[in-house]
C-alpha cells in the first residue's frame, strides 16, 4: 500500500470578468449637453457641478447610470440588448449619486425601464425649452394678491414661471410684488377698498411706474388674484401704453398656463334704448346678471347695457385671444355710451368676470377718451353691489 495520499488537483482560478470599456468622451459631452449638467431623476435636478461643503467649484458629482444595464447581468439588463445599448447616449441617463444608488441598487424593481425612459425624455424636454427661449422674450413678472373675503389668495412663483414657457420666461431681477395680504381688513369693512387702493398705487409707484418711464421695463406678465374693483385699479395704473400680457388662473387643469385646445370665447353686447336715468354697464362673463340686482342699487330708471359671454361660466377665459376680444368689445361700448349719452356721463360697473378680464377693462379704459367708471361689488354681507372704486374721466 502506498504511503502517499492522494493529493487534489487546484481548482481552476474563476475566468475574470471583462473589463468594462470606458464611455467615449463624445458620447460623454452629448449627455452632459442634454442634461444642463444637472440629476435626471424626476424631481431632483440638482446641479452636478460643485460643492459646496468641499469649497471645489468644479467638482464633478456625476454619475452615468445605465437604464438598460451594459450587461446582461445588471439592473435591467438583456442578452441581446445589453451590448448593443452600453454606449447609446439615449441609453445614458445623467444622475447624482443619490439617485443612482436608487435605481441601480435599492429599488431595482420599482424603476423598470419605461420608468427611467420617461424621466430621461422629460428632464432633457425641459431643458430643450427653456435653453431655447430668445433672450428678447425675458419679462417682468407683477404678482399681485390681496384676500377675497376672509380667504386669503396667493400667487405661486413656481407655477408662475413655468406657465410662461416656452413663449416667455421671467427676468432673473424681474420679479415684482405687490401682494397686500398682510392687511387685516374685510371687504365688507368701509376702510378695506380705499385702504387697498391706496396701498396698490404707493407701491405700484415705488416698484414700476418710474422704471417703465424709464423704459426699464418694457414687457410685463401680470398674474393677480384679488377682489375685482382692486384689479380694475392695477390695470388702469399698468394702462395700454405698457406692453403686458394678463394671466388668468384656469380652474380645471389648476393652473395659469394657457389652454390653447378650447374654442375662442365668445362675446355679445346689447345697449339700453334708454336716454334719460343712470347708466349701468354689466359684465357677464363668469355668470348672468339680472337687470333687478342693477336697479336695486340704481332705481328702475337705470339704462342698463351689457357685455355677456355666450356661455359665462367662471373657467371660460382660457386663452389670450379672450382677452383681446374682450378689450376691443369693452372700448366699444364706452364709446357708444358716451356717444349716446353724453361727454360727462358717468357708468357704473357691474362686474361679473375672472381676474384676467377685470385688469384688462382697467387697462383698457383711457382716462381722456372714455366716461368716469364707477365699480361695484357683489357683497352677500352689504345685501348685494356695493359702489368700491371710481376711475376719473379727465379733461
Amino acid at each position: 500500500m502506498s504511503l502517499v495520499a492522494d493529493i487534489p488537483e487546484p481548482e481552476a482560478a474563476p475566468a475574470a470578468k471583462p473589463k468594462r470599456k470606458q464611455i467615449p468622451t463624445k458620447i460623454q459631452n452629448i449627455l452632459w449637453g442634454r442634461a444642463a449638467g444637472r440629476c435626471q431623476y424626476r424631481g431632483c435636478n440638482h446641479s452636478l457641478v460643485g460643492d459646496q461643503i468641499s469649497g471645489a467649484a468644479n467638482a464633478n458629482k456625476a454619475y452615468i447610470g445605465h437604464i438598460v444595464a451594459d450587461s446582461a447581468d445588471g439592473p435591467r439588463g438583456d442578452p441581446v440588448r445589453s451590448p448593443k445599448l452600453a454606449h447609446d447616449v439615449d441609453n445614458l441617463m445623467l444622475v447624482c449619486d443619490t439617485h443612482h444608488r436608487v435605481f441601480d441598487r435599492e429599488m431595482v424593481a420599482e424603476h423598470p425601464e419605461e420608468v427611467l425612459v420617461a424621466m430621461k425624455r422629460r428632464h432633457e424636454e425641459r431643458i430643450r425649452i427653456v435653453t431655447g427661449i430668445d433672450e428678447d422674450f425675458g419679462s417682468h413678472v407683477i404678482r399681485y394678491a390681496a384676500k377675497i373675503g376672509a380667504n386669503e389668495s396667493s400667487v405661486e412663483k413656481g407655477a408662475v414661471k413655468w406657465s410662461m414657457l416656452p413663449d416667455r420666461y421671467p427676468l432673473d431681477d424681474g420679479w415684482i410684488d405687490l401682494d397686500l395680504v398682510t392687511l387685516e381688513l374685510r371687504d365688507d369693512d368701509p376702510a378695506y377698498w380705499p385702504t387697498h387702493v391706496k396701498n396698490l398705487q404707493t407701491v405700484f409707484n415705488e416698484k414700476v411706474r418710474g422704471r417703465m418711464e424709464r423704459q426699464e421695463i418694457k414687457r410685463v406678465a401680470v398674474f393677480g388674484l384679488a377682489p375685482i374693483p382692486l384689479l380694475f385699479e392695477l390695470g388702469r395704473l399698468i394702462s395700454d401704453i405698457a406692453t403686458a400680457e394678463v394671466r388668468q388662473l384656469l380652474r380645471d387643469p389648476k393652473g395659469w398656463k394657457w389652454d390653447m385646445s378650447t374654442t375662442p370665447m365668445q362675446c355679445v353686447s346689447a345697449r339700453s334704448g334708454r336716454i334719460e336715468g343712470p347708466v349701468a354697464l354689466k359684465l357677464e362673463i363668469s355668470a348672468p346678471i339680472a337687470d333687478e340686482r342693477v336697479t336695486k342699487v340704481l332705481g328702475p330708471d337705470a339704462s342698463i347695457w351689457s357685455i355677456a359671454a355666450t356661455d359665462a361660466h367662471n373657467d371660460i377665459v382660457r386663452r389670450p385671444e379672450d382677452i383681446a376680444a374682450f378689450a376691443k368689445l369693452f372700448r366699444r361700448i364706452l364709446d357708444d355710451i358716451k356717444l349716446a349719452h353724453g361727454e360727462d356721463v358717468t357708468v357704473s360697473v357691474f362686474p361679473a368676470v375672472p381676474v384676467s378680464i377685470a385688469v384688462e377693462a382697467g387697462r383698457s379704459w383711457q382716462p381722456k377718451a372714455h366716461p368716469s367708471l364707477s365699480i361695484y361689488d357683489q357683497n352677500r354681507k352689504l345685501g348685494g353691489f356695493a359702489l368700491t372704486h371710481r376711475l376719473e374721466h379727465t379733461r
